[in-house]
């Protein structure tokens, strides 16, 4: 009887962990690799008042993109717990950022946003996220195979002090998103 209702709970937790990050469906994504090099697209029309990426806050960007783009679950980490995420992250060269990922781990979705002191900073900070997408290649190809259309489509792009990082059911809209915040 123990056995039973022991099942019964783990069978539950699982149901409720697959559930809190999915729902999910594949979209059309622009792989890191095929990112454009420039940052002047247009924006779309829910994007086209956004700040200057001069005065734009890292936050004000992730909440517009999640609310195009949502992650179930969706929990910000904090400054401290960056370089747990992000081997080799400079976390003192960050003047402002913003990031989110699932809660609960079971899928991949991430956004990341950075604006750093200078633009070395930047350039230095590409290689960490690249790192990580590497990582969560790595971790998902066999956790959960049919969600690595976000990984594979993922995009790292970096615009002067700013880098950005998307992992998402559609990173062409989150990018685009994110592009009319920073030009």
């Amino acid at each position: 009887m123990k056995k039973k209702i022991l099942f019964a709970m783990l069978t539950a937790v699982l149901a409720v962990t697959a559930a809190s990050c999915g729902g999910n469906t594949p979209a059309s994504t622009t792989k890191a690799s095929e990112a454009p090099a420039s940052t002047a697209d247009t924006a779309t029309a829910d994007t086209a008042a956004a700040e200057p990426a001069s005065d734009a806050a890292a936050a004000d960007i992730t909440k517009a993109v999640l609310d195009e783009v949502p992650i179930n679950s969706a929990f910000e980490k904090k400054k401290e717990s960056l370089p747990d995420y992000f081997d080799g992250l400079d976390v003192d060269a960050i003047e402002d950022f913003s990031y989110y990922i699932c809660a609960s781990g079971a899928y991949p979705d991430e956004i990341a946003v950075f604006r750093f002191k200078t633009s070395d900073n930047a350039d230095a900070a590409v290689k960490a996220v690249v790192d990580r997408l590497a990582y969560q290649k790595e971790t998902y190809e066999t956790y959960t195979p049919d969600e690595m259309y976000k990984i594979d489509g993922a995009v790292i792009q970096q615009s002067g002090n700013w880098v950005y990082y998307l992992v998402t059911s559609d990173n062409e809209k989150a990018e685009s998103i994110v592009k009319g915040f920073l030009g």
